[in-house]
């Protein structure tokens, strides 16, 4: 998967990240910019403001796409899942460790290696 579709398949499933990602990808390579970088600086941070604000819902969409993502097999996709999202958010998931039920099988499998 390249970095295009990966930022597509995040903007499609979240469409309330589409000022977050234009903001970012504006100014560097529209679409193309590197899924790291967008991951990193803007689904991330959407994933930590949902933890800190115990928004559930929102969260049980977040860890449904990490593990739709992370079924795909795809090494460049899994890649950006396991460093640039769940790399960065194990430190919450360990003080609030409710969240973690929310988390699917290969999700899990990732989260673990870490």
């Amino acid at each position: 998967m390249k970095s295009c579709e990966l930022n597509r398949l995040l903007i499609s499933k979240f469409p309330n990240l589409i000022e977050d990602y234009q903001d970012e990808v504006d100014w560097q390579e529209g679409d193309e910019t590197g899924s790291h970088t967008v991951y990193g600086d803007v689904f991330t941070p959407y994933i930590v403001r949902c933890i800190k604000n115990e928004k559930e819902i929102e969260l049980k969409a977040i860890f449904d796409y990490l593990e739709l993502v992370l079924i795909k097999q795809d090494e460049y996709a899994s890649e950006v899942i396991t460093l640039s999202v769940l790399e960065s958010i194990q430190y919450l998931l360990k003080e609030r460790s409710k969240y973690k039920e929310m988390i699917g099988k290969e999700t899990k499998k990732v989260y673990e290696k870490l």
